[in-house]
This record gives C-alpha cells, sequence and structure tokens, in this order.
C-alpha cells in the first residue's frame, strides 16, 4: 500500500508531540542542550499545546501554514510530520512568532533565545527570502519508520505549487537532514550558523552543532 499524506488536525496534537520528541530527543544535540532536564511529561504537555495552538489558529491574510503527516497504511500511525509556511514579499522574522523563544520550565532557556536569534539573522540573509517563499519549519520522521520514503514525500509537498508560481523554497537543515535535503533538490547552501553547545551545557561534551540554510530554485517543466 502506497503511503497518505494529508493535512494534521488538531486531533493528531498528542501524537505529534510523542512523535517529535521520539525523533529528536535521542539524535539531537540541540534537543538534548536544552530540554535535558525536563521530564518528558513536561515535553509532552508543551508540544502538545504548541501543535494544538498551530492547528486551531485563525488563517493569516498573507502568510500559509500546512501542519502535514504520513501514516503508516496499516496501523494508521503517523510515520512523520513536517510544516510549511508560505511566507509573503517582505517578511520580517521579527514578527514571526515562529522564532521567538518561549519559556518551558527546566529548558536552557539561554539557548533557547540563542538559538532564535540566530535563526532569524540567517533567515534575514539571503536577499531571495524578501520575496515570497516557501519555507520548511519543521521535519521529523518516527524512528522505527526510517528509510520507507515518507521525510521525502513532506520535502517535496510544495513543489509542484512552488514551480508553478516561480517561488523559492528554503529550509534551515541540521547535520541529521542536510543530504537528504540535497537529494530533495535543495541544492544551493546560501548561509550558516554554530553554536557551541557545551557553551550553555559545560561539561555535557555536546560540542559545536551546525545549521545551513538551504534553497531550491523553482523549476520549469
Amino acid at each position: 500500500m502506497s503511503l497518505k499524506l494529508s493535512h494534521c488536525v488538531p486531533e493528531d496534537a498528542p501524537e505529534l508531540a510523542d512523535a517529535y520528541i521520539a525523533t529528536y530527543k535521542p539524535v539531537s544535540a540541540r534537543y538534548q542542550a536544552t530540554y535535558g532536564k525536563v521530564p518528558r511529561e513536561t515535553m509532552l504537555k508543551t508540544w502538545e499545546e504548541d501543535f494544538r495552538k498551530g492547528l486551531e489558529c485563525e488563517p493569516s491574510p498573507t502568510q500559509e501554514a500546512h501542519y502535514l503527516k504520513v501514516t503508516d497504511p496499516s496501523s494508521g500511525e503517523i510515520m512523520a510530520y513536517a510544516i510549511w509556511k508560505y511566507l509573503p514579499q517582505g517578511y520580517r522574522t521579527e514578527d514571526d512568532p515562529q522564532v521567538q523563544a518561549e519559556s518551558v520550565p527546566g529548558a536552557n532557556e539561554t539557548l533557547m533565545r540563542e538559538f532564535c536569534r540566530m535563526t532569524g539573522q540567517i533567515r534575514n540573509e539571503h536577499p531571495g527570502r524578501r520575496e515570497a517563499h516557501w519555507l520548511l519549519l519543521l521535519l521529523g520522521t518516527v524512528p522505527k519508520y526510517e528509510r520507507r520514503g515518507a521525510g521525502g514525500l513532506l520535502i517535496r509537498w510544495p513543489f509542484e505549487r512552488a514551480d508553478r508560481d516561480g517561488k523559492r523554497c528554503y529550509v534551515d537543515a541540521s547535520p541529521i537532514g542536510y543530504q537528504l535535503y540535497k537529494r530533495c533538490e535543495f541544492s544551493e547552501d546560501v548561509g550558516d550558523m554554530s553554536l557551541d553547545l557545551s557553551k550553555y551545557e559545560p561539561g555535557s561534551g555536546l560540542g559545536t552543532m551546525k545549521w545551513v540554510a538551504m534553497m531550491r530554485e523553482p523549476q520549469s517543466k
């Protein structure tokens, strides 16, 4: 059976929160440095509220937010998830709540604020981002469903429309996803940022983590 891609609904929020933690907690050094001391139940509640808020918010007249999921055809479980946003000309990160640090009890809030500041900075660097464009805000695959094509399906979701409208697509790639984005037509690196995580969690041995801003140009068929 083929994989099923669809938009999420508010009722998906608890499963999305669980999938997010399953995806990032074991492998993301930034997650470990930021949320490593936060109890799992607190994180589940935090992410569930965050996903539900995004899914229930009123549509913006200038931006589109698409919460997407790929479900397993036999079990109905969420295999992978993504958030794609279509951002208008003149978009400013300062006005975007997605790059604002929110308080999480027990989290390393200094690191959260610095990550959000640097994310905003990298999103302002490339001149193409001042034009209307697509931005992949979040992508994750539940570990037991990796290498089944769900991530690539979500990455390519807006490409047909982006090509038709002549719009670029962007993603700020972590080391985990960089090669996958390369295979999915994000062929240009247009910026980068690095964080020395050991500065925020001394003795953790987490080292420096780097993100690369990547761009996909619209394709003519």
